[in-house]
């Protein structure tokens, strides 16, 4: 009798040990703290959209709290967005328009949390606003993100105002390891709960955010890449102009976007979420409680 209960348990044993490791608790917490919005027609946001709808969009800081530390995955608007906007050239403060909340230094402060570090998906102004309002914590961003923002006229959203020296920039390579499909990676606490991919295109730096919580509940913060999940089931970029203005290296996007059509087809768990798509990042806010 006992033998036959021990083997009932060895499919378990086997299936236990073949789960990865992060899959086996839910010690990680993810919260979205919205920093600003915008409501652009969607036509604006991806290659053939209407333009006849709009498109909520928002700014938001992503919170990560892990057993080894706490940290942000971007700033969103911070505390000085309005005047840093001033610093832009004038056509594209022109185009640059929003609708600032609370920053993510109002809203840390209100929670009480104490955060180790910031890491930045790309160096753009709607990500990186709020850096200056956390002078003491280290900003990490990869050494193509840094050389790429000290590189004069790389881009119409980063301008001097943004990292003033009171900024501690900490570069990181990211490794040549795969990771679902993304040729190189970081996993940040070494237990595959939370891993950088890097995406470049948008910018040269930018990276991508695995928040791995359960085995069901997967998000992957894919920066700007797209702003628009539906670009994604699509296969489209975003809207001409926009493409003009954002993108760095439209043609490496394509291949991005291409990449996440894989990744979606391959693994559909996973919740891919554009920082400024308002839909997915309720979607994932949702999947995290």
């Amino acid at each position: 009798m006992k033998i036959r209960s021990l083997l009932k348990t060895i499919p378990l044993i086997f299936l236990l040990m073949s789960l990865p490791v992060w899959s086996q608790n839910e010690s990680v917490k993810f919260t979205v703290l919205k920093t600003g919005s915008i409501d652009p027609l969607e036509a604006t946001t991806l290659q053939g959209g209407s333009w006849f709808k709009r498109f909520p969009m928002t700014h938001p800081a992503f919170l990560i709290e892990h057993p080894k530390g706490n940290f942000l995955f971007d700033t969103g608007l911070g505390t000085k967005a309005k005047e840093q906007v001033q610093d832009m050239v004038w056509w594209a403060r022109l185009a640059t328009e929003f609708n600032q909340d609370v920053s993510a230094l109002e809203q840390i402060k209100e929670k009480g949390i104490k955060l180790d570090r910031i890491i930045l998906s790309h160096a753009h102004f709607d990500h990186s606003s709020g850096v200056v309002d956390f002078p003491d914590l280290p900003i990490e961003v990869t050494v193509e993100e840094m050389a790429f923002a000290k590189t004069k006229d790389a881009s119409a959203a980063i301008f001097p105002s943004l990292f003033p020296e009171t900024v501690q920039f900490k570069t990181y390579e990211l490794e040549a390891k795969e990771y679902e499909g993304f040729p190189k990676s970081r996993d940040i606490y070494g237990d595959g709960k939370l891993v950088l991919v890097g995406l470049p295109g948008h910018t040269p730096g930018s990276v991508g955010l695995f928040v791995n919580l359960s085995i069901e509940k997967r998000i992957f913060l894919v920066g700007d890449t797209v702003w628009n999940a539906d670009a994604i089931e699509q296969g489209v970029p975003k809207f001409w102009f926009s493409k003009k203005f954002v993108d760095n290296k439209p043609d490496e996007v394509m291949l991005r976007i291409q990449e996440l059509q894989a990744l979606q087809k391959r693994s559909p768990e996973v919740l891919i979420v554009p920082s400024h798509d308002a839909r997915s990042v309720a979607k994932a806010m949702e999947l995290a409680k």
